[in-house]
């Protein structure tokens, strides 16, 4: 007779239990409500083209110019080398300190598998955009995070007290969630900081283009010999196309080499990014036509982030006027609720996607959530007379 052994269930490992992103999370909520026949605006995610927002046209072009000349096979690990050089002379480094990544989104998760150790302190941003949550608590580190003043800029005196034994500090300008720009002075004195204390920086540039306010600030120019810092960009909000799913990381200062070959090492394991894209991100980044393109983007997240504003003004809410990027991080000014998650879900009965406060991090202030203000003007006057009936 033949004893069959009673199989147990597959489980995840101990590790999936901190992997989240909640800005996508809370979409399956969101699609239970659909699917009983209710429209839903989708606030949740920043995604430009979902909006009626065009890629810049010039790299479609290019990855068609790719594919008719063959490049079809795997690209080297670490990059294409006229990719790696392009970004290089923007950036004003070595072609040998530029890493293509399938979004930026692959570089954070780089970072972090070669920099960051079991208990080592990152501090971060308060609110954080989840990925960066995420990853640490993947990589066991010790999570830590540095303040906002009321205006959105970097609580430099907050950072001063939680500096010290920090492996390294996260950077996102323009802020997503809060959409706040750090001025000149903001970042030069975070810099200054981070030199006394040897902490190098991750600076996520992600929206460094979609400044809507204020003077655009070069990081690069800023901390360039003062202390080592990566940069990370892609095309995803930049250059609305999101779905290339092309990023880059450059690391600058010299204290970095066990670290680039620790990315090497990644970027070996997972092969090549896509070749055909990494081509069409060469010529995109430098195009004569890339101006033009980024103002009348911007001109259009103007309109949209005003008429954002004034109907937000309307009801109990605070925020900082987003002066960049695409989001606004609300807190809600009565005491109906008490949870963030509670009024999520009721605005999602009321038709409308939001993502929780707490999915970017601890707020011990209030309930908060986050909202993009990429619709049309009249999409977002129609979300705000949605939720006006549950604030």
């Amino acid at each position: 007779m033949i004893h069959l052994k009673r199989q147990l269930p597959y489980r995840p490992t101990e590790r999936m239990n901190v992997v989240s992103y909640p800005i996508r999370d809370i979409v399956m909520e969101a699609k239970s409500e659909e699917a009983k026949g209710k429209k839903m605006i989708y606030l949740n995610i920043g995604d430009p083209p979902q909006y009626g927002f065009e890629p810049f046209k010039v790299i479609a072009e290019q990855v068609k110019s790719a594919l008719e000349e063959n490049w079809k096979g795997y690209a080297p690990s670490e990059g294409d080398e006229q990719f790696r050089k392009t970004v290089a002379k923007i950036e004003k480094c070595n072609p040998e300190d530029v890493f293509a990544v399938a979004g930026l989104t692959e570089g954070i998760d780089f970072f972090f598998h070669s920099f960051i150790g079991f208990g080592e302190k990152v501090l971060l941003p308060n609110p954080v955009y989840p990925l960066y949550l995420s990853k640490a608590k993947q990589f066991e580190g010790d999570s830590v995070f540095y303040r906002h003043d009321v205006d959105g800029q970097i609580d430099v005196g907050n950072m001063a007290k939680k500096i010290e034994g920090a492996k390294a500090i996260v950077i996102i300008n323009p802020n997503n969630p809060l959409g706040s720009v750090y001025s000149e002075k903001n970042l030069s004195e975070v810099v200054k900081l981070c030199g006394e204390y040897d902490v190098p920086i991750f600076y996520d540039g992600s929206y460094d283009q979609l400044i809507l306010e204020g003077k655009q600030v070069d990081f690069r120019k800023i901390a360039r010999d003062k202390v080592p810092f990566i940069y990370g960009s892609s095309l995803s909000k930049d250059f609305s196309y999101p779905g290339a799913r092309i990023g880059w990381v450059t690391f600058h200062g010299d204290k970095w080499t066990e670290v680039k070959n620790a990315f090497f090492l990644l970027c070996n394991q997972r092969l090549s990014v896509n070749w055909e894209y990494q081509k069409a991100a060469a010529a995109a980044i430098v195009h004569p036509s890339y101006p033009a393109y980024i103002a009348n983007m911007k001109m259009k997240l103007m309109e949209r982030r005003d008429t954002f504003v004034k109907m937000a003004s309307k009801l109990p809410l605070s925020f900082p006027v987003p002066k960049g990027a695409f989001y606004a991080f609300m807190k809600i000014e009565t005491p109906k609720w008490k949870k963030d998650l509670q009024f999520v879900r009721a605005a999602l009965k009321e038709g409308v996607v939001f993502v929780p406060g707490s999915g970017f991090g601890r707020q011990e202030d209030g309930v908060y959530f986050r909202s993009t203000f990429l619709p049309e003007p009249h999409i977002i006057e129609e979300a705000f007379a949605k939720i006006r009936r549950i604030l």
